[in-house]
């Protein structure tokens, strides 16, 4: 007989729907209180009542951290910076990585089931998004609206388009590695998904699709000249790239933010007047790179220290760019520097960079080992998780939020179990392309 869930396990599925709960009480609180703290706190309430214990995550994320936040106290003390900008960036992640991993540990590691939890909860979230953003163009508005271009950008339950491009993400690339299963077998779900996904009219969804494919590709061994299906990469690729090209060309929204990026990013001066001209996501990205910069150039070794951007901000801004900036755009994202790597950059040096950047490529699967179909599943997750890490890189740089440490321990699971897979399994029985 099939055992229930305790209440704890429930709570649990609670906090990986979490990764959809990214709006906040801002402006009321000294810090932003996210929708669903009273669910983590709850949880944690509830498993030291059951287990009599909270799990501590794995050495080596205690350690990293621990490093970061070691060299951050000395270095926001030295700057005069430290205070509650830097306690509220180490509460936040030991509080969030605590509950993602007793999350994951109350549900046994059973990372297969833990993931279509997070499939089934994207799949709702994106049936709302489609329905909300029909109704939008019939004159019913059930969320704020974000007319822009006469197209309406769709960011459903959550905060911002982006971020609900970003949370979509992993299903997007997990789909694509199983498009044939997906299409045959849950074509309404992986439809609806992909069309909330690009109803976001956010460039990173564009650039996720497009690492999607590859992905399906690599995973499916069509790069692999003995399987005999290399010749078949430029008829898979052409279509995307005509369609990825129509929407780049077409879709005003996309354009102004791809052309307006590559255009001041390709330069090696800060040009504040045409940043000036840009749009206000490319502003955001490119004044915070702005102030990351220098603080990297003034302390490249530690940066200026754990939760020290905010604080650094006003007074760089205008080394570059003119007062009335701030008026037109406001301090945009200043908190969060608008990108994990400016961030990290700006507040940890290369110290935080390259500890951070040695777990992402490390704990990156090895595609050898996936010589079974569990194993390739496990491979398809890890390869959709890498993808959501690297467009929170690009443009998320937020610490905490849509999951950050629910998916990089997944990322890392993943990359545990296939790594230290001793099976070989005979030919016939190996994983071919999905079916």
């Amino acid at each position: 007989m099939k055992r229930s869930k305790t209440f704890t396990e429930w709570l649990a599925v609670a906090c990986i729907f979490s990764v959809f709960l990214d709006k906040a009480l801002r402006g009321i609180l000294p810090f932003d209180f996210y929708y669903y703290y009273p669910i983590f706190i709850l949880f944690l309430i509830s498993l030291f009542l059951q287990t009599g214990k909270i799990t501590s995550p794995p050495r080596w994320f205690i350690t990293g951290t621990l490093i970061i936040f070691v060299f951050g106290f000395f270095i926001t003390w030295y700057k005069d910076l430290l205070g509650f900008e830097f306690i509220k960036q180490v509460f936040g992640i030991v509080f969030t990585s605590l509950v993602y991993y007793n999350a994951l540990y109350i549900l046994k590691f059973d990372i297969k089931k833990i993931f279509n939890y997070y499939l089934l909860f994207a799949f709702w979230v994106a049936l709302h998004g489609v329905i909300d953003n029909l109704l939008h163009y019939a004159g019913v508005h059930l969320t704020t609206v974000n007319l822009t271009g006469g197209l309406y950008r769709e960011y459903g339950i959550m905060g911002e388009p982006f971020y609900l491009a970003i949370a979509l993400t992993p299903a997007i690339v997990y789909y694509l590695c199983y498009f044939n299963t997906a299409w045959r077998n849950a074509k309404f779900r992986f439809l609806t998904t992909i069309l909330c996904y690009l109803l976001t009219y956010s460039s990173i969804a564009i650039l996720g699709f497009v690492l999607g494919v590859f992905f399906a590709l690599y995973i499916n061994d069509f790069f692999n000249t003995r399987k005999g299906k290399l010749i078949l990469v430029p008829v898979v690729i052409a279509p995307v790239i005509f369609f990825v090209s129509f929407l780049v060309d077409n879709i005003s929204l996309i354009n102004a933010r791809f052309y307006d990026t590559t255009s001041l990013f390709l330069s090696s001066e800060i040009k504040a007047k045409e940043a000036g001209k840009s749009n206000s996501s490319t502003f955001a990205l490119y004044s915070n790179y702005a102030i990351a910069r220098d603080s990297f150039i003034e302390s490249p070794l530690f940066g200026s220290g754990l939760g020290s951007h905010p604080l650094i901000y006003k007074e760089t801004f205008l080394k570059y760019f003119p007062s009335n900036y701030l008026l037109i755009y406001g301090a945009q994202n200043q908190q969060d520097a608008n990108s994990k790597f400016l961030r990290l950059m700006s507040e940890t040096g290369l110290v935080g960079l390259m500890l951070f950047i040695y777990a992402f490529i490390h704990f990156f699967a090895p595609k050898r080992k996936m010589n079974s179909p569990t194993l390739k599943n496990l491979g398809a997750i890890n390869y959709s998780i890498f993808v959501y890490i690297m467009l929170c890189v690009i443009r998320n740089g937020n610490y905490i939020n849509i999951g950050f440490f629910l998916f990089f321990f997944i990322y890392y699971m993943t990359w545990s179990k296939i790594a230290k897979s001793s099976v070989k399994l005979p030919a016939k029985q190996k994983p071919t392309i999905a079916a």
